[in-house]
């Protein structure tokens, strides 16, 4: 195995980033469109244009507390000749034997959600009337349907709620739920494995390091990640970085309904880098591995048996959040139906130079500043182990192959570490 692994070291070539990205998502053929119930669709993508199957409001109802009447009856009122309406009976949110109609020249009570009833076209709010408990008094003319709400005000019942692509967010939920949607046509989301690889590496967050520990700064931050992405991973381990273990979880990982395999470490061209090999062993086509970028240079991606998915993540941890986020969620949204995402662009607050060999991802902080106008600021530390500048960061900018000086003010392209839902 390592004869193996250092004759691969020596025949490995690097594509540009946007050649590698091309070449993963074309592999991501949209996944099957399957039905979820409602409390489990957030975070899918919907697979098809959702029309309205009902009107909202699908009744006339009240927008307030108060009293229901048709506004003509007071059209005529006035401080010396107010007009006096009777009330008589009420209209209860939920009560389908309430009252149903109303009488020219008559008031009925209302609650808020309450049918209007039929010949009344406006309602009075309870803390702008003159009442006592048997009638109701106009000083001066009301206007007509004041504090009703239509049918379908909100969204008329055949129309397009939503279209088919749109990543569906807790935002969507009051729209689902008001429309009686009790399951949604989605794409089915795909199902996560995670390798972490290294004998140095720690789980135990609560336990002291041992000598030479280090300890795990990737996996969580995977779990979170994919859970922003609308996923679930459905098993994470952390083995020793050896051929045998990696193969190990690896033929675990196969037999799973994981979808994707995601591996940390062990995917660069040293002596005790396995990730390749071992990969090409179990029959894996490897499609990309080595890409121009910093960070993140030795990613890997692979089709394996099975019509699944792998990615090898370099092992320092901004190293596999720059893959995760540049690489993986491509690969994923292209997977679930949703189009290429959104590059957005904001103006440096000071000079920075970046390699011209490589298209280059910068830690930053992107804001606005007094005149409404988007700003970045790069982190001094770019370093792929260094998290403190991550933490203190909000967006990847990115720095195109080829160019390398960016003068203060010029607009440069950038990301949020967090996807949207766009």
């Amino acid at each position: 195995m390592l004869d193996k692994i250092q004759q691969n070291a020596g025949t490995l070539s690097m594509e540009s980033y946007d050649t590698s990205l091309a070449r993963i998502v074309r592999e991501a053929v949209p996944s099957t469109i399957v039905s979820v119930p409602l409390g489990n669709a957030v975070g899918s993508t919907l697979a098809e244009d959702l029309k309205a199957p009902i009107s909202v409001p699908s009744f006339d109802n009240s927008a307030m507390d108060g009293f229901a009447f048709r506004a003509a009856c007071v059209a005529k009122a006035s401080s010396e000749r107010p007009i006096v309406l009777p009330i008589v009976g009420a209209s209860i949110a939920g009560d389908a034997v309430g009252l149903s109609h109303l009488k020219p020249g008559f008031v009925a009570k209302i609650m808020t959600g309450a049918p209007l009833p039929e010949g009344a076209d406006t309602i009075l709010p309870v803390e702008n009337a003159s009442w006592n408990h048997e009638k109701l008094t106009f000083y001066e003319p009301y206007p007509f349907g004041k504090h009703v709400r239509r049918v379908g005000q909100d969204i008329q019942g055949g129309t397009i709620a939503l279209k088919a692509g749109t990543r569906l967010i807790s935002q969507h939920v009051p729209l689902l739920c008001a429309l009686g949607l009790g399951h949604i046509k989605v794409y089915q989301p795909p199902s996560i494995s995670w390798i972490t690889t290294g004998q140095e590496i720690s789980d135990a967050f609560d336990q002291p390091l041992a000598p030479g520990h280090i300890y795990n700064a990737t996996g969580l931050y995977g779990r979170s990640l994919l859970t922003d992405m609308g996923l679930s991973l459905e098993k994470s381990v952390t083995v020793r970085d050896t051929p045998q273990d990696f193969a190990g979880a690896l033929e675990a990982a196969l037999t799973e309904p994981a979808t994707i395999i995601i591996s940390t470490g062990g995917v660069s061209a040293g002596q005790y880098d396995f990730v390749r090999p071992v990969l090409e062993d179990f029959g894996a086509e490897i499609l990309v591995h080595k890409v121009r970028i910093k960070p993140g240079k030795p990613i890997l991606f692979a089709k394996l048996p099975g019509n699944k998915f792998f990615f090898g993540l370099p092992g320092n941890p901004i190293s596999t959040a720059l893959g995760l986020r540049v690489f993986v969620y491509p690969f994923i949204r292209a997977l679930t139906g949703l189009p290429p995402e959104i590059i957005h662009t904001a103006s440096l607050t000071r000079k920075y130079l970046t390699s011209a060999d490589r298209t280059v991802f910068l830690m930053a902080t992107v804001k606005e500043d007094g005149q409404g106008q988007l700003r970045a600021t790069p982190q001094k530390m770019q370093h792929s182990f260094q998290t403190l500048p991550f933490a203190q960061s909000n967006v990847w900018l990115l720095s195109p192959e080829g160019t390398f000086n960016h003068p203060p003010d010029t607009l440069i392209s950038w990301i949020p570490f967090r996807p949207t839902a766009s």
